[in-house]
């Protein structure tokens, strides 16, 4: 697949630890910025093959090579919700189109509060 038909704009969100409180490690997310991307559903075939089960709300996110983003990071796509990144970001750096790809999962339980990070 060759990326970048950008369907979505993403906000990159990234993993910052906190001091300890008495209840044990804090941590919040910050908001890094807006990014164009390419989202793609993952096929049936691909999420068997990937995860040995079919998963719904999981996608292929193909970036710019310059997105500086993380495995810790989450991702928010506007009225679609929060996704964690499954496994290592990939970069491409070989051919003449230099890329990011990487999996996504929605999350269901929302990590950020956005009243605090945007």
């Amino acid at each position: 697949m060759i990326p970048f038909f950008n369907n979505a704009t993403i906000k990159l969100y990234s993993y910052n630890e906190c001091d300890e409180d008495f209840f044990g490690e804090k941590h919040e997310y910050q908001c890094k910025g807006e990014y164009p991307a390419d989202v793609q559903p993952l096929s049936p075939e691909s999420s068997q093959r990937v995860f040995g089960k079919i998963l719904q709300d999981t996608y292929n996110v193909y970036l710019n090579i310059n997105v500086p983003v993380k495995d810790t990071d989450l991702i928010r796509i506007p009225d679609e919700g929060t996704f964690e990144i499954v496994g290592s970001v990939e970069t491409w750096n070989h051919g003449l189109i230099n890329h990011k790809k990487l999996t996504i999962k929605k999350l269901r339980k929302e990590e950020i509060n956005y009243e605090h990070v945007d």
